[in-house]
């Protein structure tokens, strides 16, 4: 399982924006984003990789 981290509560997320030079994501796969300024967590499934534009990939959530 990948690893995210991010700003503020992960639970609330329903896409984040990554650098295409990270590693390859792919829909329906599963991803642990972790909160970079509280304890919070959450496991969510990848609903759809799209191109975000500016070198970024976009993954969308369930």
């Amino acid at each position: 399982m990948k690893t995210l981290t991010v700003p503020g509560n992960p639970r609330s997320l329903t896409a984040i924006m990554i650098p295409k030079t990270e590693e390859e994501f792919h829909d329906h796969d599963i991803v642990r984003i972790i909160s970079s300024d509280s304890n919070e967590t959450a496991e969510k499934r990848i609903f759809r990789v799209v191109d975000g534009g500016e070198d970024k990939w976009e993954l969308q959530f369930e």
